[in-house]
């Protein structure tokens, strides 16, 4: 037996939606805080990836188990590949906030459905209209403009490195964009929250796993980093991914990854806000491009789902 949770109202799904990405708008400013506290990107990523997998072990245990056991092979692979792309993704972006702004990082972020898009092509075999192709290339004349502009300290955090965190956001959103793929392809046939603990104890395994290779300390940190890395899984990870995987079932990837768009422009005001982060006009442009062209890249997508009228 299963938990029911198939057919809710389209409005309830984007409530979802919205709590979902106002929730992760927040995720970069907890980190923020977490590095004021000497935690390590990946002990924090760990943190986030490893309190979700918790949350959900004692339905596990209690019923979740044999639900996952009677999922077919191939569903459970997709869902530990998927894990740990997520993993992946966190590591990379969490990684990327101490070489560059908030502003920057989420920009690059944003660039999610343009990747989703290159893989529903790749992957899902489906063709690009001509205002996708148009999106693309105004979404890389925007990142190229943040890139060329990024040298300053507005955008660069005090001794980091602005061309490794760009690397690391744009690598971050291919992962992010792979694991939307995998997770739309293995939520139509599993249930959500054995799905989603799956999910969560793959990349909670692989982020272990960067800290092993780097020697992370788990303990030793003062309990206000800890405190922030909770509800950084709070807010990112239970709330904002865990809202974000339940609507993938009913919501297709790249009309779902919409969501994206507001989230650098939330995550921004919070970093001026809390932490004065003042971007550079070249800087506000390029973002701007850059959402703007992944905006056409939506609608375009869209459009091509929808078909001619």
């Amino acid at each position: 037996m299963r938990i029911n949770l198939s057919a809710p109202s389209t409005t309830h799904l984007w409530i979802l939606v919205a709590v979902s990405a106002f929730a992760w708008s927040f995720g970069p400013i907890c980190v923020r805080y977490a590095f004021a506290y000497d935690m390590h990107p990946a002990l924090v990523s760990f943190g986030r990836m490893v309190t979700g997998a918790v949350m959900f072990a004692p339905y596990i245990c209690y019923r979740g188990g044999r639900e996952i056991a009677a999922m077919p092979a191939r569903s459970r692979w997709l869902a530990v590949i998927a894990g740990a792309m997520s993993g992946i993704n966190i590591v990379l972006m969490v990684a990327s906030l101490e070489n560059i702004s908030v502003l920057i990082n989420q920009a690059f972020i944003a660039t999610i459905p343009i990747w989703v898009a290159f893989f529903e092509v790749t992957l899902l075999k489906q063709k690009l209209g001509k205002a996708v192709w148009i999106g693309i290339f105004a979404a890389l004349a925007g990142g190229i403009l943040i890139a060329f502009t990024t040298g300053g300290t507005p955008a660069v955090i005090e001794g980091g490195n602005p061309t490794l965190g760009i690397a690391m956001a744009v690598i971050s959103a291919c992962s992010t964009a792979l694991y939307i793929i995998v997770g739309r392809k293995v939520r139509g046939d599993v249930a959500f929250i054995p799905y989603i603990w799956l999910v969560y104890a793959a990349a909670a395994a692989v982020t272990l796993l960067i800290m092993a290779i780097n020697r992370v300390p788990l303990i030793g940190y003062d309990p206000r980093g800890y405190l922030w890395v909770l509800l950084l899984a709070v807010l990112a990870q239970i709330i904002g991914h865990g809202a974000l995987n339940f609507v993938l079932r009913f919501i297709s990837p790249t009309t779902l990854t919409m969501t994206v768009q507001s989230v650098p422009i939330m995550s921004a005001l919070w970093a001026f806000l809390i932490f004065s982060e003042i971007p550079t006009v070249p800087q506000v442009i390029g973002s701007v491009i850059l959402v703007l062209g992944v905006t056409i890249v939506l609608r375009g997508q869209q459009q091509l789902t929808k078909g001619p009228d």
